[in-house]
């Protein structure tokens, strides 16, 4: 325990330099709503780690399930630890500050199982530093007895666990809910016995879904968790003040797909089908939304318009959205049956862009991949979105496919130039992208044999594409190079498991980032572990072995070898809802029969009630006073509009919104300070459309909600056109310097700003003092603007990492 005292006590003491990081607020306790249990009120401690940067892991909807589940337990617990960009891993080794979790600011070696969630290949060498950066050894063999956590993996990518496992203790194949249950109270007996490290992972193998490397190869079969229907689910998260990538509302409204597309995994993978109904969507969306205050809510499936309730779904779930002015998106939409009335009614709360795909540009070639859709399928929506108002519409396809041909690559331009056509039948500038991806053979599909595509195959394709597509439309392909990896990294047997552990000797990571992968890298690792590329790269053997055939209870091999067959005869095959179970070998005979409960909508067709149109008339305006000490000194004005929104939405502030397309609340952050300055008195105003609320009353409540530092400290009631702004004429900064200062800049007539800019000092600067052993130094303000505390700083020879600064209360109440 006093280590760990001591080691929260040399992160505090290192905050002050915390502001030379990109996004400092993603390493801190700095989220709404966040209340995991305490270390010390749980004997079983676990960690999960989306190996990548907050901002994605922290957005992983895996991993907010497997929080809230275990957290919900009696006796475990559960925290959060992500990779730190390079800029703050140089930081925490300067100062000796191993990864620690968010919750707590706690060492990871503290705790008792580390979990890493894979979605991935890209991220494999990422795991491999975040061990490195924890102090806990690479390789599995080297950690002995209870001195470190038992460190195990799950998610898609763990189909094929072999690559990585000389680096875990077990693996966590298929649906982990019940699993991390069934560990976590594995752990606790074992460890309350007095056995050993061994003993755990010896009696871990008989969970279902559980594979201990240790013990060598044997049959396991994945674990499939049956209650998804009865809303197991995650309504109260810590919602993120930085902006992350999917900063949403996300229920999970249907796991597994039957559509059997033969590229995706994912559709194999997550086999039996289970969905929730729409009266528990809608609730779980209710709930969340009370909890969390967010603006916006997607409905999660592999396929959503596939779900047997969808035409009741959208309008149970709008109703909800539109009452509390939530954005609803529905990222798996199918092309086919696609009526664009429909998205005129979903897009009744905001007007985003649309993204379609279509996958492949030929008929042909659709066929063999199994999806099911024409190209007058795509035209036709495309064209009912352009007539409908519609001007941004992005298309998704893939390149380098098993039996593609070069009339398959003319047929995708030859769509590009038809969707442009399409939209220059109608007003205005329209906004069309295409991201193109290359293809990667993956376990578990019928395309699993298949080899990748050469880099001069890739490479003419993609310069025909750029020279051929209409100039109206952004392309964006993925690098050849990074797929390269992970075609090699997800087929791998064992010898690629040097190949990644070469890789991150190397400093390969965060290979998923353009501006971070590092090619010349990964090439030096492919000479040091003397990976064959031809092999690993190419065709298999319909009769070999391969790596992850010991995994049970996802698809029968026949039945992919079947497929594989299909495909070549350009065959389709129906999900099985249509025509009747293909014997893949992934349900159970209850699951099967359970398929006639949900039944694929022959026609996607709902009626969402037109709503009329909002008014948002102006009925109060106020100045809420607040303070940022601490850690939230070190969230940007844009982390603390984020934060103040949702907080007033969660508690509901009736808010006024702006007009158009993309309303956004009344709100404004008057002078915003600097990231890593304090503020003892800053103002937030709002506009209200009600006259009625109870402020006081939000401040006391939102205490609980709030990170730490950041409080409501009092109001005040404006004219309605009124701000506190005007009143304001000067602010005073306290500056404890930590070195050398020089107060003589500022007594000059003129000096620099940070940016080489010129300023009239005697006009700015009223006064310089001591107050409290600190400087005081006030600043006037002038037609609403003010000299940055940080060009007085540097005036100075001083900056945020050798002063500390507070600004004292902009307006006395």
């Amino acid at each position: 325990m006093t280590m760990s005292f001591s080691f929260k006590d040399r992160i505090l003491e290192s905050l002050t330099d915390l502001y030379r990081v990109k996004k400092p607020a993603s390493y801190l306790p700095l989220e709404l709503n966040l209340r995991a249990p305490r270390f010390e009120e749980r004997e079983v401690r676990f960690v999960i780690s989306y190996p990548d940067l907050y901002e994605v892991g922290s957005s992983h909807i895996g991993g907010k399930i497997l929080y809230h589940l275990v957290n919900s337990t009696d006796f475990a617990l559960m925290h959060r630890a992500y990779l730190p960009r390079p800029d703050m891993q140089a930081f925490m080794k300067e100062r000796g500050i191993s990864l620690y979790t968010l919750e707590e600011l706690r060492p990871v070696r503290d705790y008792n199982l580390w979990g890493f969630s894979f979605s991935s290949e890209l991220t494999y060498t990422n795991a491999l530093k975040l061990l490195e950066l924890a102090g806990v050894p690479i390789y599995s063999e080297e950690r002995e007895g209870w001195n470190f956590p038992v460190v195990f993996a799950g998610g898609p990518c763990v189909y094929n666990p072999v690559p990585l496992s000389p680096f875990f203790d077990l693996f966590s194949i298929g649906d982990g809910e019940e699993t991390l249950v069934e560990l976590g109270r594995l752990y606790r007996d074992i460890k309350r016995s007095g056995g050993s490290r061994e003993d755990f992972l010896r009696e871990a193998r008989k969970v279902r879904g559980v594979w201990v490397p240790k013990f060598g190869r044997h049959p396991v079969k994945k674990a499939v968790f049956a209650k998804v229907p009865e809303g197991f689910y995650h309504t109260s998260p810590p919602v993120p003040t930085v902006e992350t990538t999917q900063d949403r509302i996300a229920v999970e409204a249907a796991r597994g797909c039957l559509r059997g597309c033969r590229f995706c995994q994912a559709g194999y993978v997550y086999r039996p089908y289970r969905e929730r109904d729409e009266k528990l969507v809608k609730r779980l969306i209710e709930e969340t939304f009370r909890n969390t205050g967010y603006e916006e809510a997607s409905l999660s499936a592999l396929s959503i318009s596939d779900h047997s309730r969808f035409n009741t779904l959208v309008p149970e779930v709008m109703e909800v959205c539109y009452r509390e002015m939530i954005s609803l998106s529905l990222p798996s939409m199918r092309v086919k049956g696609f009526n664009p009335d429909l998205a005129s009614q979903i897009m009744q709360v905001k007007k985003t862009g649309f993204t379609l795909a279509p996958e492949v540009g030929s008929d042909r070639l659709r066929r063999i991949i199994n999806k099911d859709l024409t190209n007058e399928d795509l035209f036709r929506a495309v064209e009912g979105l352009f007539s409908r108002g519609w001007n941004r519409i992005k298309l998704y396809f893939m390149i380098g496919l098993p039996f593609e041909e070069w009339e398959d690559i003319e047929a995708l331009v030859d769509m590009l130039w038809q969707v442009h056509k399409i939209g220059r039948r109608y007003r205005g500038r329209k906004h069309l992208a295409a991201g193109i991806s290359i293809f990667v053979p993956k376990p578990f599909t019928p395309f699993q044999w298949e080899p990748f595509s050469l880099e001069e195959e890739v490479t003419e394709k993609i310069s025909f594409i750029k020279r051929k597509a209409p100039k109206s439309f952004t392309l964006r392909f993925h690098d050849y190079r990074q797929s390269t990896v992970e075609a090699l990294l997800t087929r791998g047997g064992e010898g690629v498991s040097r190949l990644i552990f070469e890789a991150y000797r190397l400093g390969c990571q965060l290979d998923g980032w353009d501006e971070y992968f590092n090619w010349e890298s990964w090439t030096g690792a492919f000479d040091r572990s003397g990976i064959d590329l031809n092999r690993e790269l190419g065709r298999r053997s319909l009769e070999e072995e391969l790596p992850w055939d010991f995994i049970e209870g996802v698809v029968k091999k026949e039945f992919l070898i079947r497929e594989l067959d299909r495909a070549r005869r350009e065959l389709w095959t129906p999900d099985c809802r249509i025509v009747g179970c293909h014997a893949c070998g992934a349900c159970t005979p209850e699951e099967i029969r359970k398929l006639k409960d949900y039944p694929i909508p022959e026609k996607i067709e709902f009626k969402v009630p037109p709503r009329p149109k909002r008014e948002f008339p102006l009925k109060r305006k106020v100045a809420l006073i607040f303070e940022k000490r601490g850690f939230s000194r070190f969230l940007s004005l844009l982390d603390l509009t984020r934060a103040f929104t949702r907080t007033f939405r969660k508690f509901k502030v009736p808010l006024r919104y702006s007009q158009g397309f993309n309303p956004h609340p009344k709100i404004n952050i008057l002078l915003g300070l600097p990231v890593g300055v304090e503020g003892l008195g800053e103002i937030v105003e709002l506009e209200l459309t009600e006259e009625s609320f109870d402020f006081d009353g939000l401040i006391e409540e939102s205490v609980k909600f709030l990170p730490e530092g950041l409080k409501f400290k009092s109001f005040v009631d404006l004219d309605l056109k009124e701000t506190l702004l005007k009143r304001i004429e000067r602010v005073t900064y306290l500056i404890e310097p930590k070195g050398d200062f020089n107060l003589d800049p500022l007594r000059a007539e003129r000096g620099v700003t940070r940016k080489g800019k010129e300023v009239v000092l005697k006009d700015w600067i009223l006064d310089l003092d001591r107050e409290d052993g600190r400087l005081r130094i006030d600043v006037k303000v002038l037609n609403g603007n003010t000299l940055n505390v940080q060009d007085i700083l540097n005036l100075i020879g001083l900056d945020l990492g050798s002063a500390d600064v507070v600004r004292k209360e902009l307006y006395p109440v």
